[in-house]
């Protein structure tokens, strides 16, 4: 006899968790139409694999933990072209005039300066959540190529560890190094250039 699958309601999932899982996965992807595709996906592996669920977290949770797969692998498809290594040692990279090589962390005389206003009581984290702050940020976003688009959203949005993006992208630890510095440089012209040197009027 087949044992009853623990607290899974596969027709309610939509109703109840597909605005949800869709905003989640449009935060991190560029399109609205990939983020539905990656929902969609979610609810199909789920369906696929309902006998694996063993109730040790929420029917919701489960769902959630398929979409961060679904995300992942979608940026390994993005980032298949093969990265060409480069020769040059850490003083000789452009980085260098920015980052300190020793472990990586921005110079002192490079170190982005503070957003306007933000030594006021809560004012960084409200300028953070603009619309148009956001919108300008996820276009910074968009303009990295697909390889520096995937590293970055593993490492900053999903937050994996970068033993993890290494091998989920196939990527040896100094050119990971190499993607995670020249996708903040990019971020940070683009965003100096469209937000801090020209901020919208209040």
């Amino acid at each position: 006899m087949r044992t009853p699958l623990i607290g899974l309601e596969p027709q309610q999932w939509l109703a109840r968790f597909g605005d949800e899982l869709y905003r989640y996965a449009l935060g991190r992807v560029a399109e609205a139409g990939m983020a539905e595709e990656l929902v969609q996906d979610t609810f199909v592996s789920a369906l696929e694999a309902q006998a694996s669920f063993r109730g040790q977290a929420s029917e919701r949770t489960w769902l959630f933990v398929i979409l961060k797969r679904k995300i992942i692998d979608h940026y390994r498809r993005q980032a298949r072209s093969p990265f060409v290594p480069l020769t040059l040692t850490p003083e000789q990279l452009p980085e260098a005039e920015f980052f300190r090589p020793a472990d990586g962390h921005w110079r002192e005389e490079e170190y982005p300066a503070p957003w306007d206003g933000v030594g006021d009581e809560g004012r960084g984290d409200v300028l953070v959540e603009q619309a148009e702050f956001q919108h300008i940020l996820k276009s910074c976003q968009e303009r990295l190529s697909p390889q520096h688009l995937a590293v970055f959203v593993l490492r900053f949005v999903e937050e994996l560890p970068a033993e993890a993006i290494c091998q989920e992208l196939g990527l040896s630890p100094s050119n990971y190094w190499v993607i995670v510095h020249r996708a903040k440089l990019q971020l940070r012209r683009c965003l100096e250039k469209n937000w801090f040197q020209s901020p919208p009027a209040s």
